[in-house]
C-alpha cells in the first residue's frame, strides 16, 4: 500500500492508497511532533499494520517538522520516505527565480490540476493560506500571489479585538449589517470573495488570457459558489495528486 502525507501548518492529512484506489484517509492536528504515534493511530483505527506500507510520499510545507516525520517514517516502516522536491519533473516545470521557494504543495496541486485539464490555470488553495498559482499551457508554473486564509482573517478580530466575539463564519444576505456578529460576517465572508474575485480578475487582465481557474482547500466549499470566475472544485487536490505523481513519475 501507498501512504501519502500532506503536512501543512495547521494540520497533516493521511490517506492510504490500494492500486490506486483511496482506501481511507484522515486529518490531524499537525500542532504536535509525535508524528509516529499519529501514523499508528490512523493504521490501527482501519486495522492496517506498518509492514503493509509499501512506500510513503510526502509533501511538506514545514521544514522543521519534515526532519522529525522522515525519522518516525523510517523507525515504523524500516523505509525512507519520498518527499516531492520542486527540481523533479512531475509533469510540470517551474520557471520562477527561486525555484526552492516554491511550496510542495503548490508543485503537487498544480501538477495534478494540469494533468486533468492540459490547459492554462489559475489554481486557487483555499487553506491556512489563499494562494494563486498560475500554470501556463505549456504546463509551466510562472507566478504564484498569496493571501491570508479565510479563517486566519476572521481569528484576527476575534483574537486581537476584546469585543468581538468568536463566531461561525457564513454569508449573510445583505451587505447592511446591523448586529456585531452579521457586521463581522459581511466584512469577513463577503469581504473575502471580494478580495479573491479582485486578484483574479486583475491576474487575468494582466495576462491577456482567460486560465481555466480551479480551487481546492478546506475553506473553498464555503465560498465557491460565491466566486464566479472558479470554474471547477475539488477539495483536496494535494492528497490525490500526492497519488499521482507517484503512480506517474516516482514508483517506476
Amino acid at each position: 500500500m501507498l501512504l501519502t502525507i500532506d503536512l501543512g501548518n495547521t494540520s497533516i492529512k493521511l490517506a492510504l492508497w490500494e492500486n490506486g484506489r483511496q482506501e481511507c484517509f484522515a486529518v490531524y492536528d499537525s500542532k504536535q511532533d509525535d508524528y509516529k504515534t499519529i501514523i499508528q493511530n490512523f493504521l490501527y483505527r482501519h486495522n492496517l499494520k506498518e509492514e503493509l506500507i509499501e512506500d510513503t510520499v510526502v509533501s511538506s510545507v514545514v521544514p522543521k517538522a519534515s526532519e522529525i516525520l522522515k525519522k518516525d517514517i523510517l523507525s515504523l516502516t524500516g523505509k525512507n520516505a519520498i518527499f516531492i522536491n520542486p527540481r523533479e519533473n512531475y509533469g510540470i516545470t517551474i520557471d520562477t527565480p527561486n525555484v526552492d521557494e516554491v511550496g510542495s504543495d503548490l508543485l503537487v496541486m498544480c501538477a495534478y490540476a494540469y494533468h486533468v485539464f492540459h490547459d492554462e490555470l489559475l489554481v486557487v488553495s483555499l487553506g491556512t493560506a489563499s494562494v494563486i498559482s498560475h500554470v501556463t499551457k505549456d504546463g509551466v508554473f510562472k507566478h504564484c500571489i498569496i493571501a491570508p486564509g479565510f479563517g486566519k482573517v476572521a481569528g484576527t478580530l476575534w483574537d486581537n479585538a476584546a469585543k468581538l466575539p468568536e463566531f461561525e463564519i457564513k454569508r449573510t444576505e445583505s451587505f447592511l449589517a446591523n448586529t456585531t456578529i452579521d457586521a463581522m460576517n459581511v466584512g469577513v465572508y463577503q469581504g473575502f470573495v471580494g478580495l479573491l474575485r479582485y486578484l483574479l480578475v486583475g491576474i487575468r487582465a494582466e495576462l491577456g488570457t482567460r486560465p481555466k481557474v480551479v480551487a481546492c482547500g478546506g475553506f473553498g466549499k464555503q465560498v465557491v459558489k460565491d466566486v464566479r470566475e472558479i470554474e471547477y472544485y475539488e477539495a483536496d487536490m494535494v492528497t490525490v495528486g500526492l497519488n499521482y505523481i507517484y503512480s506517474r513519475y516516482i514508483r517506476k
